[in-house]
C-alpha cells in the first residue's frame, strides 16, 4: 500500500509538467515589407521616398503574456536562458554583424520562449521596452541580454528599446550619415547621467496587443516603415542627434513618436505602426 502511495506522489509530482504548453513565438525583421538584411538596400522610404540600408535591427520585449478567450491574460513564463531572456524581459536581435552592421553580433534571437498553462489562447499582448525596475541599472553588472552595451545610453536614460539604425544611399551632400530610430525613457530625473533616477516623465514604452494571435501559426512583424513614412530620411535637423531618438524638441521625431503609438510635445499619441502580425 505505501509502495502504491510513493508511486502515485510520483505521478503527481510531474503532473504540473504534462499541464503546461510550451510557446515559441517568431518575430520577423521587414523593412517596407521586404525582409531585413544587413546587405540589402530598401528603397520608398520615408517623406520623400529615400533609399537605405539597414545596419541595426533590435529591441526589448517584456510582459509577454497569451490572451485567453474570457480576454484575460495569461503570462508567458520566459525560459531563463543565460544569453537572450531573463526574467520577463527579452532582446529580440535580427542583426547577425555582416554587411553594413558592424556594430552587431553574428548570434541572432528572433523568437520569445517559455511556458504557459495548457489552454485555448486568440491573443498576445507585450510591452516593446524594458521595465522601469531594471532600466537604470549598471550594464557591466547585469544579467544577459542587459549586459549588452550597444542597446544602453547610460544609467539616467537606460536601454534603447528600439534601436534601428538606417543609412540613406542617396542623402544630399551635405546629409545625415545615418538615419537611426532609437527609442527609450526621456527626460529621467537623476542628478546625472551616472545615476540612477526616480522617475521619467517620458516612459516611452509601447503597450502592444494583438488580437488575433494564434499560437499555432502566427508570426509578430517589426517594421519601421510606417513609422518613418511622414519623415525625411535625407535630411536631419540641425542640432539634434541624428534620426529620431526620442529626445524631446527634435523636428524630426514630430511624426514618428505618434506613430509609435506614443505622445511627443504637444502631439498625441497615435495607434502604433510598428508591430503587426502576419
Amino acid at each position: 500500500m505505501k509502495l502504491h502511495l510513493v508511486a502515485a506522489l510520483a505521478v503527481l509530482s510531474s503532473t504540473p509538467a504534462l499541464a503546461d504548453m510550451r510557446v515559441s513565438i517568431p518575430f520577423a525583421a521587414e523593412i517596407g515589407g521586404k525582409a531585413f538584411s544587413c546587405s540589402e538596400t530598401y528603397a520608398g522610404l520615408g517623406s520623400t521616398g529615400a533609399e537605405v540600408k539597414a545596419v541595426d535591427f533590435r529591441l526589448f520585449v517584456s510582459n509577454a503574456a497569451l490572451v485567453r478567450k474570457d480576454g484575460t491574460l495569461q503570462p508567458i513564463t520566459l525560459d531563463q536562458d543565460g544569453q537572450w531572456q531573463t526574467g520577463s524581459t527579452a532582446l529580440i536581435d535580427f542583426e547577425d554583424a555582416s554587411g553594413g552592421c558592424t556594430n552587431g553580433t553574428k548570434a541572432l534571437n528572433t523568437t520569445l520562449r517559455g511556458i504557459v498553462p495548457a489552454g485555448e489562447y486568440q491573443g498576445l499582448s507585450f510591452t516593446v521596452g524594458v521595465p522601469f525596475e531594471i532600466n537604470h541599472g549598471d550594464p557591466t553588472l547585469a544579467p544577459a541580454p542587459l549586459n549588452t552595451t550597444a542597446m544602453f545610453w547610460n544609467w539616467q536614460g537606460g536601454y534603447k528599446f528600439v534601436r534601428i539604425d538606417m543609412v540613406p544611399t542617396d542623402r544630399k551632400e551635405d546629409g545625415p550619415k545615418g538615419w537611426f530610430l532609437h527609442l527609450g525613457s526621456t527626460q529621467c530625473d537623476a542628478a546625472s547621467k551616472t545615476e540612477s533616477p526616480k522617475a521619467c516623465k517620458n516612459g516611452n514604452r509601447i503597450d502592444v496587443q494583438l488580437d488575433s494571435f494564434r499560437p499555432d501559426g502566427s508570426t509578430v512583424v517589426i517594421d519601421p516603415a510606417p513609422v518613418v513614412a511622414g519623415a525625411d530620411l535625407r535630411v536631419n535637423a540641425p542640432e539634434t542627434s541624428p534620426g529620431c531618438m526620442a529626445f524631446p524638441k527634435d523636428p524630426d521625431c514630430m511624426t514618428v513618436m505618434t506613430k509609435l503609438g506614443l505622445p511627443y510635445m504637444d502631439v498625441a499619441a497615435g495607434p502604433q505602426a510598428l508591430v503587426s502580425l502576419r
